[in-house]
């Protein structure tokens, strides 16, 4: 299995990859990880990775193999199997050009013309319906370990994000939003969870907006501080900018009782299902519509937060990875 960028490396997708090869060992199979990301050997991690290796490391991992598993189309990481040739599944976290992109440039487009020759295996039906290659999808897990409702928390706070702080994140939309929401007559409590270069930016934009009574920057957050605080917010929003393959995030939020917001880029609307609303992506005029909505009338959140149970079922990592075993066995006894 490859990854550009794994553990320790934290973010959405080593997270998937990173829970997809415990799942697969745990179950029998052996894995072995090759990735870019540098790190001491973890004895916590039951399988082997290989950072950065060489040639012949690949072609000897590669002969050992019986399915080469790559996370993402990656030119660096392809060019092996011309000397050592395995059946190879591709999995795709995302898009492989931006939404603001004109011109399809050929790194794209070769992207594109490999997964004519691989089984794919999509993050969710608007990624799968990006490639020209037939794709299975299968939706992201999340951690259901890390991520869960703690009863004796109370939902006392009103609106969370969590993210790098940067404008594909579409945290100023957010702030948008909120300043909208005060010229109402409301005084919502929004944090800010994350760290990023434009958080000097955005924080000029909260004093600007004379809302700094409103927001709260909370900085960087370990796992467990990130359920707690999602255990006393009512509401998580999601507005990215940019086309999100999936958004485990959303589950994340979901998980710990919260209403998921999310902008309709990708397949964010994907991973909040039924368990929230979704808003035209940059309209901080169509958010703050929908936040008015759920916190004058509490009702209505809970009308979202029932579905939670059924929507998180089929993204807990002992699902997601029966999905990804349908693949591999069928690509092992050459029925894919």
């Amino acid at each position: 299995m490859t990854a550009n960028s794994f553990y320790p490396a934290v973010g959405g997708y080593e997270r998937v990859a990173l829970i997809i090869a415990n799942q697969l060992v745990s179950r029998g199979h052996s894995i072995k990880i090759v990735t870019f990301t540098p790190g001491a050997a973890d004895p916590e991690v039951p399988f082997q990775v290989y950072r950065n290796p060489g040639i012949g490391t690949m072609l000897t991992l590669l002969r050992w193999s019986e399915i080469y598993l790559q996370n993402n189309v990656s030119f660096r990481l392809l060019w092996p199997l011309l000397f050592c040739w395995r059946p190879t599944v591709f999995v795709h976290h995302g898009f492989y050009i931006s939404s603001r992109e004109t011109i399809f440039s050929w790194r794209y487009r070769i992207k594109h013309v490999v997964t004519l020759f691989g089984v794919n295996i999509s993050v969710s039906r608007a990624v799968a319906e990006s490639l020209p290659g037939r794709s299975c999808v299968a939706a992201n897990p999340y951690r259901d370990d890390v991520f869960f409702r703690i009863p004796a928390i109370e939902k006392d706070r009103d609106l969370f994000f969590v993210g790098r702080i940067v404008s594909d994140k579409g945290v100023d939309v957010l702030i948008d939003a909120v300043a909208k929401l005060r010229d109402r007559g409301l005084r919502p409590s929004l944090t800010v969870a994350g760290s990023g270069p434009e958080e000097p930016t955005i924080r000029r934009k909260v004093c600007e907006l004379c809302l700094a009574n409103l927001v709260t920057f909370a900085g960087c957050v370990t796992d467990a501080e990130l359920n707690k605080m999602l255990n006393a917010h009512k509401i998580m929003v999601v507005p990215t900018r940019e086309g999100e393959g999936f958004g485990v995030v959303a589950l994340e939020g979901i998980a710990c009782g919260c209403v998921v917001v999310g902008s309709d880029c990708g397949g964010l609307s994907e991973a909040i299902g039924q368990c929230g609303s979704v808003f035209p992506s940059g309209d901080s005029s169509a958010l703050a519509e929908i936040l008015y909505k759920l916190l004058v009338n509490p009702s209505s959140r809970g009308e979202f937060v029932r579905h939670a149970k059924e929507h998180l079922h089929a993204h807990r990592p002992s699902i997601v990875a029966d999905r990804y075993l349908e693949v591999l066995t069928g690509v092992s006894e050459g029925t894919h």
